[in-house]
């Protein structure tokens, strides 16, 4: 979404690992399964900030979510 942040994408396969959560996510009529993983070897491309920066920063409703979720950011509001 146009000037709103959002986490980074892996669209391939993890060599069978185990996900660190799943998670379902609707935009209006379409309902996604959203597959979290930890990967310390994600792409440098984008823009990194900092958790404590969060609360200052335009967050997509699927970032939200996740970041709750894994417990990354305790206070983001639920819209």
């Amino acid at each position: 979404m146009a000037g709103m942040w959002e986490l980074p994408e892996h669209t391939g396969m993890n060599g069978g690992a185990v996900p660190l959560f799943t998670l379902r996510h609707s935009i209006t009529v379409t309902d996604y399964t959203v597959h979290v993983w930890r990967d310390a070897a994600l792409s440098r491309e984008g823009k990194w900030i900092s958790a404590q920066r969060l609360p200052q920063v335009a967050l997509t409703g699927l970032a939200r979510k996740i970041l709750r979720k894994a417990e990354v950011f305790h206070s983001i509001a639920r819209c």
